[in-house]
């Protein structure tokens, strides 16, 4: 075998890797070792003497990725989504077959506007029982939600996008379909990990990935726009793309095509004019690293971040354990060093995470002064007043704040309290104190 071909574990369904093992046939740089699983509970079992021996995983489904993900999180791993393809094949198949309606049947996984997506493409408005979940679900929990339906005599078969829960079912002589993934979604998710392999072996190329979240903003664009959006980004960027959660994609690129729309990490990406997309309809996280477990690592630390400056907001963190937020231009943007270890060690002496007093050392670093008062912090780190006064109490109640003064009140009110903070910055870069004007 090559030393070039990727090592792809595929772990699913039985009757799903059939179909994952005759798409595969086409790229020739795709090793494959199946594993199947009959329960969630045996996943763990399965992979782990494999863990070595493969370079990606591949699911065939929701659950085994989330399940996957977490047991090896140093490891890329894929997976094919429940999408509408698969569901048209079982209702064709139903509606040809038995003559069942949309309202004779009860679903599981596929988010809302997949099946609504679904029935507007064929022209049928109806309600429908549907079962969404995130993340990992035991099979009991489907079989007993379609079983209770059935029983009920309000549907007569269970579409399930989980084998194990269509074999429970069926052994309850339920009727019950299992929505397999089309040959056309496999092929693409195979795409996507031969791309992102080249991306992760390429010697002169640091692995990049961005975390793009839908904001509550953007309930005008459905999970189709969105997902289209994130193809024409991955594409700009010559990079791949994947959708890891109903609102949250993953694209994977090179540091120097995001380096450059990102102007050296100085503003965010022109989202809007590359995918069409308005800027408040998302935040974004850039990570970072030497591998991918590194880069997403910090793409996640960089989405909460992003989250908390607002609808449209970026933040990166770089591979120097360097945090810059909120991408922008025009002087707002703050970087900070987010692993310091006097700050970690600090954190554990004072009611402040080591977070937040880097982002306070951030400040002080790049204000170039040691003096800020309330209104001040808290416009840099985005909250309330109140929010920055209880932080500035509580750096002065453990001696690492003082009040050297008071501003002017140009308005009705009692002036402001100027704090001098120390010993937060790195000894390298302590600026000196200002004198007060």
């Amino acid at each position: 075998m090559s030393v070039n071909k990727i090592r792809l574990g595929v772990l699913g369904a039985d009757d799903s890797l059939d179909v994952i093992e005759e798409v595969a046939k086409e790229f020739g740089e795709i090793c494959i070792t199946p594993v199947v699983y009959w329960e969630e509970g045996e996943i763990e079992e399965r992979m782990r003497p494999l863990a070595s021996e493969v370079d990606m995983w591949l699911c065939s489904g929701q659950v085994p990725y989330s399940i996957a993900k977490e047991l090896y999180p140093d490891c890329p791993v894929f997976y094919t989504r429940h999408s509408g393809e698969g569901l048209y094949k079982v209702l064709l198949h139903l509606a040809h077959e038995h003559g069942l309606r949309i309202s004779d049947l009860s679903f599981d996984t596929l988010s809302p506007d997949s099946m609504r997506r679904v029935l507007d493409d064929i022209g049928i408005q109806c309600e429908f029982y549907l079962k969404h979940y995130t993340g990992v679900i035991h099979s009991d929990e489907l079989v007993q939600y379609h079983q209770s339906l059935w029983e009920q005599g309000r549907t007569k078969t269970a579409i399930t996008c989980l084998r194990s829960a269509q074999l429970k079912l069926e052994q309850l002589g339920i009727p019950a379909k299992h929505i397999t993934p089309t040959s056309s979604e496999v092929r693409q998710v195979l795409e996507a990990i031969v791309k992102t392999h080249d991306l992760m072996v390429s010697r002169n190329a640091q692995v990049v990935v961005q975390l793009v979240q839908r904001t509550p903003f953007a309930t005008f664009m459905t999970e189709k726009d969105l997902d289209a959006a994130m193809s024409r980004y991955a594409r700009f960027l010559h990079g791949t793309k994947q959708q890891v959660a109903t609102d949250q994609w993953a694209v994977y690129a090179t540091r120097g095509a995001t380096e450059e729309i990102t102007n050296h990490f100085r503003s965010r990406p022109r989202f809007e004019l590359i995918a069409n997309v308005a800027t408040e309809a998302i935040y974004g996280g850039i990570g970072i690293g030497s591998t991918v477990s590194e880069a997403i690592n910090r793409a996640r630390l960089a989405l909460s971040q992003a989250q908390v400056y607002g609808h449209g907001s970026w933040a990166c963190a770089l591979e120097t354990n360097t945090l810059i937020a909120p991408l922008e231009e025009g002087g707002r943007s703050l970087a900070l060093e987010y692993a310091r270890e006097d700050l970690q060690k600090l954190s554990g002496a004072v009611p402040l995470s080591a977070l937040t007093l880097s982002k306070i050392a951030g400040i002080v670093t790049k204000r170039k002064s040691t003096r800020i008062t309330v209104n001040e912090l808290a416009e840099y780190l985005n909250i309330l007043p109140r929010s920055a006064r209880r932080i500035l109490l509580q750096l002065e109640d453990n001696g690492l704040a003082t009040v050297v003064g008071e501003e002017t009140a140009y308005q009705r009110g009692r002036p402001r309290k100027i704090y001098d903070i120390q010993n937060l910055a790195p000894v390298n870069e302590v600026p000196s104190v200002n004198h007060l004007p």
